[in-house]
């Protein structure tokens, strides 16, 4: 049991921060976003902030799938990286359909996953929600002028 979870714990700290990373660059890129648009232009610069938020987030997840996909394929519990990124597909989302399996020796890999994957889905709900709370903010004071 100890193995399966120091290899899950490196792969959760690994994917935390290259998911942390790209979280913090989309921040950096929304701001800029927001800062370069003109009133009026508002309503077609708050669409195209929120949809490369949405878009950069969901490519962002991608990448910890991966990872976890790569560990599946070190410890040889399935054979091509194609089946071990459905498998961490599956864990990640929490959804489990159960039509592969990992061995018993290895079996915790899932839940670790599975966790990563909750934690990482709220990180980047949270920086979605900060958007559009700051395109809402900025809304409300063009509107109520200064």
């Amino acid at each position: 049991m100890f193995l399966p979870l120091l290899l899950g714990a490196g792969v959760l700290v690994g994917s935390l921060l290259a998911h942390g990373t790209a979280m913090a660059l989309l921040v950096h890129l929304a701001a800029r976003l927001i800062r370069a648009g003109s009133p009026a232009v508002e309503l077609p610069r708050s669409v195209a902030v929120l949809l490369t938020v949405v878009l950069a987030t969901a490519a962002a997840h991608l990448l910890p799938i991966a990872l976890w996909a790569v560990a599946s394929l070190l410890v040889g519990e399935v054979a091509t990286f194609e089946k071990a990124f459905y498998l961490s597909a599956q864990n990640y989302v929490a959804l489990g359909y159960g039509d592969v399996l990992l061995s018993e020796r290895w079996h915790l890999l899932g839940p670790l996953e599975a966790i990563n994957g909750l934690l990482l889905f709220g990180l980047s709900t949270s920086v979605a929600f900060a958007v559009m709370s700051r395109l809402l903010a900025d809304r409300l004071h063009e509107e109520q002028g200064p």
